[in-house]
């Protein structure tokens, strides 16, 4: 599904740049240009998600179920409450590292936060629906799904899914330790709620968050760090 995914994204991005004229300067600086990206993103998400719905009909009779596609233990009102942990735990971290090491978190964003001032539409559906819906029916929903009821069990399936997710981002190792825990969160959310709609919820709710800062924040050059 990935490797599909992967290639449906680049065979997007590569139609853009060149119906766009932009390979004349350079084909892997055009790629990574705002528009070609924004498209990529969104062509390789909508095939992700479609696969994954379908694979998940191979394993149970009953996709929904099989995806915890359900409604929340708890009530509707878990998924806000969920926020109020990730937005506090989150924030302390980027604080902190952006303190130590301003750079570090500049550089993370640097290329969303390109993304956002320029194509702010694309990026936003890319990042804010794109992202949680593909990214959490896939790892929290078809493949935690699949694992916990291994040998790994719950807590393995959420080390395993977790892992996984944070190393298809392309951050640096503070970056990746935010997201490796925010995964972990995630699935003890799943596990709490027995929903991924939760997840889902949080996921989009976050993302879109950095996406509107970054759309009314300009940011400094990458610092350089003292040597």
């Amino acid at each position: 599904m990935g490797l599909l995914s992967i290639a449906i994204s680049i065979g997007a991005s590569l139609a853009v740049v060149f119906l766009s004229g932009q390979a004349e300067t350079g084909l892997e600086t055009a790629l990574m240009s705002p528009l070609p990206l924004a498209v990529g993103l969104l062509a390789g998400q909508i095939p992700l998600i479609l696969l994954t719905w379908g694979a998940a009909g191979f394993y149970s009779s009953n996709r929904s179920e099989m995806l915890a596609l359900r409604p929340p233990r708890g009530g509707w009102k878990v998924a806000f409450l969920a926020l109020i942990p990730l937005f506090v735990v989150t924030g302390a971290w980027t604080a902190l590292v952006a303190t130590w090491k301003p750079e570090v978190v500049v550089g993370d964003l640097r290329l969303i936060g390109d993304l956002i001032q320029k194509e702010p539409v694309l990026a936003l559906l890319a990042i804010g629906i794109g992202a949680p819906l593909s990214e959490e029916l896939l790892f929290r929903g078809f493949l935690f799904s699949g694992l916990a009821k291994s040998r790994l069990g719950l807590w393995g399936a959420a080390g395993i899914t977790s892992a996984l997710w944070t190393v298809i981002h392309g951050y640096s190792v503070f970056g990746l330790i935010e997201v490796l825990a925010i995964g972990l969160y995630f699935s003890w959310l799943l596990v709490r709620t027995g929903s991924v709609w939760v997840t889902i919820f949080c996921h989009a709710v976050y993302n879109t968050a950095i996406g509107v800062a970054l759309y009314f924040i300009t940011l400094p050059p990458v610092p350089v760090p003292p040597t």
